[in-house]
């Protein structure tokens, strides 16, 4: 179980209704939302799904490198008595593929144990300072020190227009922090902790992967409800960073806090 900041980006949209607006963009991916019964199609070689490896090391499954579904199926519905229509039961459809019946969302990013803004992570522009279309959320609770890159800036807010917010700022403080952090390093102090990447030998690249970082979080969902983030998109930097620049003034962009 983990948090993370998603970037939720909007249309023009008064500030009283950011939340409830968020949470309807962000519905679809809603991992307790039931779908219609659906075919949970396992790897095509179950010598690959660590759940068999495990059940073959336990002495369930045959203890062979070339066991089919078909064996694994009839090992553990048998082990475990379940029978067609029964929760976890086994299937195996005609060309031998394994799966279950499920009805849990497949798009599933986030559950019910939390959803709010988050941060306060964005920055917004110094002749921003009072506007109520910037949002901002009090109650944070204690950030340790470490974990808070932000700390002690003025400007500091959980989203709002575009055209008030102020990235290139943001991605400049990244940039100076994480020259901080390196040479404290490597004059001898801790290994940098709480990056979102790991920091090298390499003081440009760390500095590069900072301003990349800075804006786009772990997850940026678009205006078109299409979901885009680290783990699923080898490019998802590069591309959310050029997305949100070129986002119209009047686009509200919101950092949730999601709970998965």
């Amino acid at each position: 179980m983990s948090t993370y900041d998603v970037l939720v980006v909007l249309p023009p949209t008064p500030p009283a209704q950011y939340r409830e607006a968020a949470v309807a963009a962000l519905r679809p991916y809603f991992s307790e939302s039931e779908v219609p019964e659906y075919r949970d199609y396992q790897p095509e070689d179950p010598n690959s799904e660590h759940w068999v490896r495990a059940n073959r090391e336990r002495g369930v499954i045959p203890d062979r490198d070339d066991v089919s579904w078909a064996e694994v199926a009839h090992a553990m519905n048998t082990r475990t008595g379940r029978r067609p229509g029964d929760d976890g039961h086994l299937y195996v459809d005609e060309a031998g593929r394994g799966y279950f019946l499920a009805t849990y969302n497949p798009r599933g990013k986030w559950d019910g144990l939390g959803l709010r803004l988050g941060g306060p992570r964005l920055l917004h522009r110094p002749d921003a300072a009072g506007n109520p279309l910037l949002a901002r959320h009090e109650d944070y609770g204690d950030v340790p020190e470490d974990r808070d890159p932000l700390l002690g800036l003025p400007d500091r807010c959980d989203g709002g227009p575009r055209g008030l917010l102020d990235f290139e700022a943001l991605r400049a403080t990244h940039e100076r922090l994480a020259a901080e952090h390196h040479d404290a390093w490597t004059a001898g102090g801790p290994h940098p902790s709480h990056w979102p990447f790991r920091f090298t030998d390499d003081r440009a690249g760390n500095i590069a992967l900072a301003r990349a970082n800075a804006v786009p979080g772990y997850a940026l969902l678009r205006l078109d409800g299409s979901w885009t983030d680290k783990h699923d998109d080898p490019d998802y930097l590069a591309d959310a960073n050029a997305y949100l620049d070129a986002l119209d003034p009047d686009t509200v962009v919101l950092d949730v806090s999601c709970h998965c």
